[in-house]
């Protein structure tokens, strides 16, 4: 009998769609915990879904009608560690988050700053000033955490997904028109995250092929000491996330 997951809304990406980090990391756990997901398809909340095993490394996620919509498997990520960014640099370019001023999904569970605290994560990457880093400050909350106050893989699975994606549109023309979608996440972790301890969040642009868009993220200790990386497969789409910047600003008028 397979195993049964239901997303519940609070770990909402779009408004009616799950978010794609988080599910992430719920589907890594299948498999150990360092896994590379696809997404297949936009995961849906409030309804049970399927947990298939394909073998002792890979899982398969499908609704009720049997058709797949995610997939994990066991992987070895290796990713060069970008340069740790202070604490202090991280809460300034948190200061310049777009999404301060227009955001066109506040309720996501990691970026969205219409999610109050300890509801929603409040990661708002901005540009660290002269690089095209993106980095972010972040104090995980105890309702995330286990009694010993070590946060959820699945939560810091979640906490990687929206800055890679800002560090796409911080590094890309206000004006254009490109949207992508969440195709793969890839994470490791290498230590434990504890709630109420302040952490940083660096992301950036890996490249591009195709329709394929790349990035990475990492996170660090407050002592500059690395905990976890992530590498991320956007495709563009005609719906999604806007790359460009102008798209945001337009929610605000």
């Amino acid at each position: 009998m397979p195993d049964q997951v239901e997303f519940d809304h609070r770990f909402r990406g779009f408004e009616k769609i799950a978010h794609g980090g988080y599910v992430s990391g719920v589907l890594a756990q299948f498999v150990g915990g360092e896994a590379q997901v696809r997404l297949r398809r936009p995961i849906p909340m409030g309804r049970p879904l399927q947990v298939h095993e394909v073998d002792t490394r890979a899982v398969e996620l499908r609704d009720t009608k049997g058709d797949l919509v995610a997939e994990a498997k066991a992987t070895d990520l290796e990713l060069e560690m970008p340069t740790a960014v202070t604490t202090e640099e991280a809460e300034a370019s948190s200061d310049t988050y777009p999404g301060h001023e227009a955001h066109l999904f506040p309720g996501c569970f990691c970026c969205g700053p219409g999610r109050a605290s300890g509801d929603g994560l409040r990661i708002f990457p901005g540009q660290v000033m002269g690089s095209h880093y993106a980095a972010a400050l972040w104090v995980p909350n105890a309702v995330d955490a286990n009694d010993q106050g070590v946060v959820a893989a699945e939560i810091v699975w979640a906490s990687f997904d929206c800055p890679q994606i800002w560090a796409l549109i911080l590094n890309t023309p206000a004006d254009a028109e490109e949207r992508v979608v969440t195709g793969a996440l890839e994470t490791k972790l290498l230590g434990p995250v504890i709630a109420g301890e302040r952490y940083v969040i660096v992301s950036w642009p890996i490249g591009r092929e195709g329709r394929r868009l790349f990035a990475g993220a990492a996170i660090f200790a407050s002592d500059g000491k690395p905990l976890g990386l992530s590498r991320q497969t956007l495709v563009t789409t005609e719906s999604g996330v806007p790359l460009g910047l102008n798209a945001f600003r337009g929610a605000a008028r």
